[in-house]
């Protein structure tokens, strides 16, 4: 299946809407500033994966959004924007905090924790050959087995086919937030 980056983006901004209301009236945030045009500054923060300043209790932070259409227990991690040159928002991001929407469920992630955790824990034991594997099939989905410290799990990298008169591929994974959580990444729930 064809991603439609276009579609994405529009999805993101309709959804952004929704975010603005959550921000001021369960956070009780003072200030919201967004970076969602094409103008140089703002095109510069969005390549830091920063969406937004948010002010909560006189401090701000620097927030990356994201948004998913279904709650499915983990959190899609971005490993390479553009396979295989160009890294990802995990490796590229100076945000604070992700904020992961899903229908019913706000994910409040620390970045400095899901950094460390996937930079020196996960992504060493992926092999450079699962990433290869899933883009040469042109599949979208690869399941993988893994074991972290006697416990074992199941990873899926997954590959987005994005066109948008240019053609290019996003690989990530997704991992359980339970297996987030055991391994020190800070996650605080908020329901809708």
């Amino acid at each position: 299946m064809i991603h439609n980056f276009q579609n994405s983006l529009l999805y993101e901004k309709h959804q952004s809407q929704k975010a603005d209301v959550f921000y001021r009236e369960v956070l009780k945030a003072s200030e919201i500033k967004r970076f969602n045009s094409d103008d140089e500054h703002d095109m510069e923060m969005q390549r830091q994966d920063v969406d937004l300043l948010l002010t909560i209790n006189e401090i701000t932070y620097r927030i990356s959004e994201k948004f998913r259409e279904k709650d499915f227990g983990d959190l899609y991690i971005e490993v390479y924007s553009k396979y295989p040159k160009t890294l990802g928002w995990l490796h590229t991001g100076s945000s604070n905090a992700i904020l992961y929407f899903t229908p019913k469920v706000v994910y409040w992630i620390t970045h400095k924790s899901l950094s460390s955790f996937c930079l020196n824990m996960i992504f060493p034991l992926i092999s450079a050959e699962w990433y290869n594997e899933l883009y040469t099939s042109h599949k979208n989905i690869l399941s993988k087995s893994m074991t972290l410290k006697g416990k074992s799990f199941t990873i899926n990298i997954i590959q987005a086919h994005n066109n948008d008169g240019k053609k290019w591929e996003t690989i990530g994974i997704s991992l359980p937030f339970e297996v987030l959580e055991m391994n020190g990444v800070k996650i605080k729930r908020f329901k809708l």
